[in-house]
């Protein structure tokens, strides 16, 4: 470092990170700093003048370099390493005017150094060595039991917590599997890796991402400490008490036996390659990409959920039905990121199959945890790109305890104890663990509004269903436009009346203890790029059509029996591409696609 470096003055060094910030690009470097100028002069602090500058310059420093100026959303601007060391030296220095000036060296500002903080890191399982690999499905084996069908197993207890305590359709369903992935990880003392269902070539029959991973697919591992070759628990995990839900209805194995019923199910078509069975599993992998899609749209909003209230009400976000709200107010509330990212969730559930197609059963995949793994990658995405998100902070996470969620208790009367979504509606570096970058780069998709501008169009199309409540069974709802005469063989993402897909993952257990509310909240699936393939306008009419099956028996529903069930029966509504110029920032009570 030269000696002008390393006593650096205010004519040859600091003046410039004040009025042409170096880092900044040159054509907007002044206009930036003038605007830091102006800023600053509010607080009696003049940037362009050294006696100020070094009047406040050990307050400078420390809000430059914990960031918390320049009050600013481009990051671009927080000063990087070198200019802080920079200005620490001249600030120790007895910050000098210029090189014929003494030398007042004191430590006024102290040597600093990024602070360590240990985290565990979320690798992407397709990242994980061999050896890796094999220790998670040994953690798995050893700890877990993941082979053990008895009700006092402790893969049968863990899982069991999902059947009884999980929140969907409210502002607490992403934070509620957040806390359990925690306890998940404080039980096998390791990271969940997880599965980046994002990849670009997922949907892409052949690509190395397609599909699900290969770990979830041997048949067996060889275990690190004793090279002994086992069945892969990622596979053969016992279901729910031993059976699977693919099985129900069916005979059971002899006593001191298991069959193929005795794990889990996932469908065959996930483990088929090659020529067998090809256009069926390229059919089954296109759906991805609407998936994906709808992921794509949730992350464009800025509004988080609708407030969850107190003391809440499961399995859905509606905050009073006294006097109950016009149907007209039901297409707002779910017009904001969480609402819209329960919808992709739910269908991947369902794309999975069986037993990942109900809330019952599900948690005993083990495919379960690296797929809420990767659930929490995407939300980690969101919070991290919206700090001043406003969530119902209090709302306790049951049966999770502690912020940290440190412990569990299925009967503590007392909420305060419980986790709850301030816990941990926060950076997840703040919790403790990070996320690995995924092996494959996550695909990339045009938001409502870019598809509609690009059309040179005004309006978007949407299909709306209200009052979307909890069913017992899981079903999935296939929507076309203009086509009455569908059948399941129509639901292809290259038919030009296919809307797309929601899923509806049922408890799987009667609700007797009051779980859902009368009304419902209110889906909403694009149907946009659907109409432009049929060449629709606002004024045209248009019919909604479905197909409701049955998972996982895959059994068409007829339309007298599903129009009974909650929240079966679209309609359609055109309306602004969203998210709107509002963004549903403060409420989520704007959802400009619904007007």
């Amino acid at each position: 470092m030269s000696a002008t470096t390393d006593h650096p003055t205010w004519d040859d060094q600091i003046a410039a990170l004040f009025t042409t910030p170096y880092w900044l690009p040159e054509a907007e470097r002044t206009s930036i700093a003038t605007q830091w100028q102006g800023c600053m002069s509010g607080y009696g602090i003049r940037l362009n003048d050294p006696a100020s500058v070094a009047t406040w310059s050990v307050t400078i420093f420390n809000h430059l370099a914990s960031r918390s100026m320049p009050l600013t959303a481009d990051s671009r601007q927080y000063w990087p390493e070198p200019a802080l060391r920079l200005l620490a030296a001249w600030i120790n220095d007895g910050c000098r005017r210029s090189s014929r000036d003494p030398i007042d060296y004191q430590e006024r500002i102290p040597p600093w150094e990024p602070q360590p903080v240990s985290l565990r890191v979320r690798r992407d399982i397709e990242t994980l060595s061999r050896d890796e690999l094999d220790r998670y499905r040994m953690a798995l084996d050893d700890i877990l039991q993941v082979a053990n069908p008895a009700t006092d197993a402790p893969w049968q207890r863990l899982a069991y917590l999902h059947t009884n305590w999980c929140l969907h359709y409210q502002e607490a369903f992403a934070f509620w599997h957040r806390a359990y992935l925690m306890w998940f990880e404080r039980q096998i003392g390791m990271s969940v890796p997880y599965w980046n269902f994002m990849a670009a070539g997922t949907s892409v029959d052949g690509d190395p991402a397609a599909g699900i991973p290969q770990a979830f697919k041997d048949q067996t591992y060889v275990r690190p400490d004793s090279g002994e070759e086992r069945p892969n628990p990622l596979r053969y995990a016992a279901a729910r008490d031993g059976r699977s839900k693919a099985c129900q209805g069916q005979g059971t194995a002899r006593p001191g036996e298991a069959d193929d019923c005795t794990w889990v199910q996932r469908d065959p078509l996930l483990y088929t390659s090659g020529d067998a069975h090809r256009e069926a599993r390229i059919g089954k992998l296109k759906m991805v990409r609407l998936y994906q899609q709808q992921v794509l749209d949730a992350l464009a909003f800025d509004a988080f959920s609708h407030p969850q209230g107190w003391p809440g009400y499961p399995w859905a976000n509606i905050p009073s039905f006294d006097p109950p709200p016009p149907d007209s107010d039901y297409p707002y509330r779910n017009c904001n990121f969480d609402g819209l990212y329960e919808q992709p969730h739910d269908n991947f559930h369902g794309w999975l199959g069986p037993d990942m197609a109900d809330n019952a059963y599900t948690a005993f995949d083990p495919i379960f945890w690296s797929y809420h793994a990767n659930i929490d990658r995407l939300l980690e995405t969101w919070l991290r790109a919206h700090p001043a998100a406003i969530y119902t902070a209090g709302y306790p996470l049951q049966p999770f305890i502690g912020a940290g969620v440190d412990a569990l208790s299925l009967t503590d009367p007392r909420p305060w104890r419980y986790t709850a979504i301030g816990d941990l509606a926060r950076d997840s570096r703040r919790l403790g663990y990070d996320y690995g970058p995924p092996r494959f780069p996550d695909v990339a998709g045009e938001t409502v509004r870019a598809v509609v501008a690009a059309s040179g169009e005004a309006r978007a199309l949407y299909v709306l269903f209200e009052g979307v409540r909890c069913t017992q069974e899981s079903y999935q709802i296939d929507v076309f436009l203009d086509r009455p005469d569908a059948v399941p063989a129509d639901a292809d993402p290259d038919n030009p009346h296919y809307v797309g897909r929601l899923s509806r993952i049922g408890m799987g257990v009667r609700d007797d203890k009051g779980r859902c509310v009368r009304r419902g909240v209110t889906r909403v699936l694009n149907a946009t790029a659907a109409a432009r393939r049929l060449g629709l306008k606002p004024q045209d009419p248009v019919t909604v059509d479905l197909v409701v099956t049955e998972l996982p028996s895959g059994a068409v529903v007829p339309s007298e029996t599903y129009r009974a069930l909650p929240g079966f029966n679209p309609e359609a509504r055109w309306g602004a591409p969203w998210p709107s110029s509002a963004d549903t920032r403060s409420t989520g009570s704007g959802c400009p696609a619904c007007h």
